[in-house]
């Protein structure tokens, strides 16, 4: 089979990045602030419904650019266009829908529509012969419908309509995903991008952590943070640098919907230990299943591993009692911020481990495996 030739991340690519560094630190801020102890439900769900909405313009954009882009003028204007609206979209991030409901939606409307044509006049296909492009036209379609739909009626009740545009055009694709050709992406390209989202991600995480390194250098605390946040990071960096294939042929939908809420979740519980007023059965909790999440996808990512290196049942139940002894420890330590964090740092830790021995005791097979197929 011929060898996938990774296509390169483009200069305006980054640049179009760094909108979403601003956009992901206005999400953050949407669970900064807990209220009686904890973070109700509510506030919970409107952060979630806000993540799918900013995520999934930019997969949108990002697999525009995988499958159909190659630095044309149409592809620089959609571009440009789409930070455009992002800008706007990013700043009316908050809790106060109704105060920002209009200039939300009407960007994200502004950005769909953009997409719509990207995808109508950029793909350089006809549109009754691609399935692919059927696809992603017709969740952009319905997305756009709603949201134009619910701007029109107004906040009351219009407001549902948004939610559900935004839900359609993340999940629409998910549902018909069998009618997208898995030759069409280019995967060391989506695993790049999907990278770089969470090198945002954990920027994010160590800017909100940086008020915990005041006072002595060697703050035992900060110190635990740090390694904590590090070690996190270097499990999901071992796990996509080392043990995924990145030359093979595969639809991509797995890698792309099981990244980042748990990691702003995780830097969220973090930012908790700082206000004493949050109780710390709701922060150890929330800080531990957070954790789980972000493993369970993690081994979901692992699904793209080199035949070779997939998990076996005894890999899985090892790393999964490792996870829960120390969600569990997290818990038990939830009294004093030091043991809390010196449990969520043994736990990642010990992960990364795990996944080490993995590699020191797998060799590759002599079988050729850089473009098997996948199609998830």
């Amino acid at each position: 089979m011929k060898k996938i030739v990774a296509k390169q991340v483009s200069m305006l690519e980054l640049f179009y990045d760094l909108i979403f560094v601003y956009a992901i630190s206005r999400i953050t801020m949407m669970i900064h602030h807990p209220i009686d102890g904890s973070l109700p439900p509510r506030i919970y769900i409107e952060f979630i419904i806000v993540v799918i909405f900013v995520l999934q313009i930019w997969l949108y954009q990002t697999v525009y650019i995988n499958r159909f882009g190659t630095s044309r003028a149409v592809d620089t204007v959609g571009l440009l266009i789409s930070m455009f609206a992002a800008i706007y979209l990013a700043n009316n991030i908050n809790t106060e829908w109704r105060l920002t409901f209009h200039a939300f939606n009407l960007s994200a409307a502004l950005t769909t529509i953009n997409l719509i044509f990207q995808y109508l006049f950029g793909s350089s296909t006809h549109f009754k012969r691609d399935h692919d492009l059927q696809g992603f036209i017709i969740a952009l379609d319905l997305e756009f419908i709603l949201l134009v739909t619910g701007l029109i009626i107004g906040y009351q009740y219009g407001v549902y309509l948004c939610v559900a545009g935004g839900l359609i055009g993340f999940l629409m694709p998910l549902v018909m995903y069998r009618i997208f050709r898995p030759e069409q992406v280019n995967f060391p390209h989506l695993v790049e991008r999907l990278s770089l989202i969470i090198i945002i991600t954990c920027g994010e995480t160590l800017v909100n952590i940086t008020h915990y390194f005041k006072g002595a250098i060697y703050s035992p605390l900060a110190i635990a943070i740090f390694l904590g946040v590090a070690a996190l990071f270097g499990v999901y960096t071992l796990l996509v640098e080392r043990f995924l294939n990145h030359h093979q042929h595969t639809r991509g939908f797995i890698a792309m919907y099981t990244h980042v809420i748990s990691l702003l979740s995780i830097t969220a519980g973090i930012i908790y230990m700082a206000d004493e007023e949050v109780s710390r059965l709701f922060l150890s909790c929330f800080v531990a299943s957070n954790l789980i999440v972000f493993y369970l996808c993690l081994w979901l990512y692992s699904f793209y591993n080199r035949r070779h290196l997939r998990f076996n049942g005894r890999d899985l139940r090892a790393m999964a009692i490792v996870l829960l002894l120390g969600s569990l420890g997290i818990i038990l330590c939830r009294e004093n911020n030091l043991s809390l964090m010196s449990a969520f740092v043994l736990t990642n830790v010990v992960e990364f481990g795990l996944l080490e021995w993995k590699l020191q005791r797998k060799k590759p097979s002599k079988e050729p495996h850089n473009n098997y197929s996948s199609h998830n």
